[in-house]
Formats: C-alpha cells, sequence, structure tokens
C-alpha cells in the first residue's frame, strides 16, 4: 500500500525518478559510444562447411533487387515471354528504357500479336531517344490492332513529342472516341486539349 503523499511529494519523487532515469540513460550511451561493440567473429569446426559472409549476401541481394545486368542478361537468353515481359517491365519502371529495349523486341518477336508488348517497346524506344523507330512500332500496332485503345494513345503522345500534330491528333481522336469514359480514353482527350492549346498559339 503507497504512502499518502502531498502533491509536492509525488512531485518530487516524480522529478527524481525521471533524473535517475536520464542518469542511467547518459551513462549508458557514454559507455557505448566510447567502447562500441565489436562484430562477432564466427568460428568454423575443423572439417566444417564455411558459411556464406553475410555482408557479401547482402551486397548481392541489393545489387539483385536493383536490376543488376545479368538478371537482364539472363532473361534476354530466355525463351519465355513471362520471363522476358517482367523483366522489360521491371527495367522500364526503373527507367532503363535503353534496356529494356532489346527485352521487348525479343518479346514482340516471340509474340508478334502481343499489343501490350508492341506498345511498351515504342515507349520504351522513345525514352531511350530513338523516337521515330518508336513511332514506327506504334504505327504498326495500332494497324495490326485498332481496337486496342492504349496503342492509339501511345502513339498519340510520342507523335506530340516528335512534332508531327496531325498524327498524334488522329491517333489522340481514335483512343479518345474508343472508350470516352475509361481512364486512357479521359487522357487521350486531355492531350488533344493541350494540343489544341499548342495550335491556336
Amino acid at each position: 500500500m503507497f504512502p499518502k503523499l502531498t502533491p509536492l511529494q509525488w512531485l518530487v519523487v516524480v522529478l527524481g525518478l525521471f533524473f535517475y532515469g536520464f542518469t542511467v540513460f547518459a551513462v549508458t550511451r557514454d559507455y557505448y559510444l566510447r567502447h562500441p561493440p565489436k562484430p562477432a567473429v564466427t568460428r568454423t569446426a575443423p572439417g566444417a562447411t564455411p558459411q556464406p559472409d553475410v555482408t557479401q549476401l547482402g551486397e548481392q541481394m541489393r545489387a539483385a533487387l536493383d536490376g543488376s545486368d545479368a538478371a537482364a542478361t539472363a532473361a534476354a537468353a530466355s525463351d519465355d515471354p513471362a520471363v522476358l515481359a517482367r523483366e522489360a517491365d521491371r527495367l522500364f519502371r526503373a527507367q532503363r528504357f535503353a534496356a529494356a529495349v532489346p527485352l521487348y523486341q525479343r518479346l514482340t518477336a516471340l509474340a508478334p500479336g502481343d499489343v501490350d508488348a508492341q506498345n511498351d517497346l515504342g515507349l520504351a524506344l522513345h525514352y531511350a531517344g530513338d523516337t521515330q523507330a518508336g513511332l514506327d512500332v506504334l504505327r504498326q500496332a495500332t494497324a495490326a490492332a485498332p481496337q486496342a485503345q492504349r496503342v492509339h494513345l501511345s502513339l498519340g503522345f510520342v507523335a506530340m513529342q516528335a512534332g508531327a500534330l496531325d498524327t498524334a491528333r488522329q491517333a489522340l481522336t481514335h483512343a479518345r472516341d474508343l472508350a470516352p469514359e475509361s481512364d486512357v480514353g479521359a487522357e487521350a482527350a486531355r492531350l488533344l486539349g493541350l494540343l489544341d492549346q499548342a495550335t491556336d498559339d
């Protein structure tokens, strides 16, 4: 049972506990600053298999997650469209467009009817600096799949960037008209508005 203390006495007790805790914290912190803990050394028993270096494994994992060229090289040699698409999309998201281009090219060669791959190849070529090649791919894709709304949007966008305003207007109008209420249709309408502003100025 706690003794009955006045509010002032309770305040003194609380302050005393606070300063005690702060003192312990300060002393402990000072000790570890002066004597930092050393990493544990793992000894391998004679005849046992050496364990891999954890630091080295961490660096290897980080390199894999960051997108090392080894993963792209391995994917480029694959005949599996899913592997190619996954690695190419990863490179595209990382804005490594030049590295994504050969993977998309191989993917479109293996699956020539994959309109999404053609769309992504056209955009990757554009962002990698070869806008004309990107336009060629996107034109072929829209001709082969006239109902593919996203490809028409991409063609319109890249054509705008290239200054081919007639091609841009035609592609964006088609993309908007295919499904005006969709997100792609709304984006096509927005780009058409920007195109109108540019031609009016």
